[in-house]
């Protein structure tokens, strides 16, 4: 299980830095993401100082961020899993902070001393736990010189949430990741909190974290509700009797959620699920104004039709 205590740990490298090592004239991309939920959290707050991606978002999901998204470069994780950053290219930049967002184990921690001690620079790890987006947002507006922005985040944050954690009991879920569906978030999973939180029954049980299973043992666990970000898993069983027919013969409901820029509920694990919240608060209004505005406060545009979750008969 992992540990999910508050942390904010600034490393004391900056004074390593050679005093001879030239600084941009501003504080325009100067701050490194450790990975990609830290990088979604930066644009949030502060996206003038994001050095750039982690991993770049894909074609299609920059066209649900402001323009200027598309033109950072791809740096690699310091965090997490994927291709890793190579921190002499980074030092090229003149980073003046690296930003962590997400898990707190001491592993984590470690990470990010060497990389503050390699680069010369601080490092700040906020704490990723779900229910604490807002301080969350506190914390990052102060580091990033933002404070009344991230302290407007936070309020709305917390509303969404208080929504959230009212929600009625919902249907029982199956959550299926990848094209086949064949992987997925297992019962208190970080991966399934989002619809967990809102007082959905996740019937996966039998593992942690996230893990392949398979047809059969989706069929023994008889979800009301499949539940997918994969456009082409949701396509591709949409007709199929095995996934979508129940126990007692009755048609197993499919609900396709959004995942450009950011999936709703992970993918990354990061403020983009206040989407997922906001909406599970309530699913039956449909499109509405309160989540284009929300989506414009994450991203800094909403698209003229943001995407929006679907119910695939």
């Amino acid at each position: 299980m992992l540990t999910r205590r508050m942390t904010l740990a600034l490393g004391s490298a900056a004074a390593l830095a050679p005093s001879g090592c030239a600084r941009p004239p501003s504080h325009a991309r100067d701050v490194i993401a450790a990975g990609q939920p830290a990088a979604v959290l930066i644009w949030a707050v502060a996206r003038e100082r994001l050095a750039g991606w982690p991993v770049k978002p894909h074609p299609d999901c920059l066209t649900g961020l402001s323009a200027s998204a598309a033109a950072l470069p791809e740096l690699g994780r310091l965090s997490g899993p994927g291709r890793k950053a190579d921190t002499a290219a980074l030092s090229t930049l003149h980073p003046r902070l690296i930003l962590d967002y997400g898990d707190t184990r001491p592993d984590v921690v470690e990470t990010g001393r060497e990389a503050s001690a390699q680069l010369g620079v601080p490092w700040a790890l906020i704490d990723g736990a779900l229910t604490r987006i807002p301080e969350a947002f506190r914390q990052a507006g102060r580091l990033l010189d933002e404070a009344a922005r991230g302290e407007s985040l936070a309020e709305d944050a917390e509303g969404v949430l208080a929504e959230w954690r009212a929600s009625g009991p919902g249907p029982s879920f199956y959550y299926a990741r990848g094209a086949d569906g064949l992987k997925t978030g297992f019962r208190s999973a970080l991966a399934t909190e989002v619809l967990e939180g809102a007082g959905w029954t996740n019937v996966a049980v039998g593992g942690e974290g996230i893990g392949p299973t398979t047809l059969e043992q989706v069929a023994d666990w008889d979800p009301e509700v499949l539940v997918t970000l994969n456009a082409d898993f949701a396509h591709a069983v949409r007709g199929d009797i095995r996934w979508r027919t129940r126990r007692n013969g009755a048609r197993r409901r499919l609900l396709l959620l959004p995942d450009r820029p950011f999936g709703w509920i992970d993918r990354p694990p990061s403020v983009n699920r206040l989407l997922g919240c906001a909406w599970l608060a309530h699913p039956d209004d449909g499109p509405t104004a309160r989540l284009a505005l929300l989506s414009r406060r994450l991203y800094g545009m909403a698209p003229a039709e943001i995407q929006m979750p679907k119910w695939l008969i």
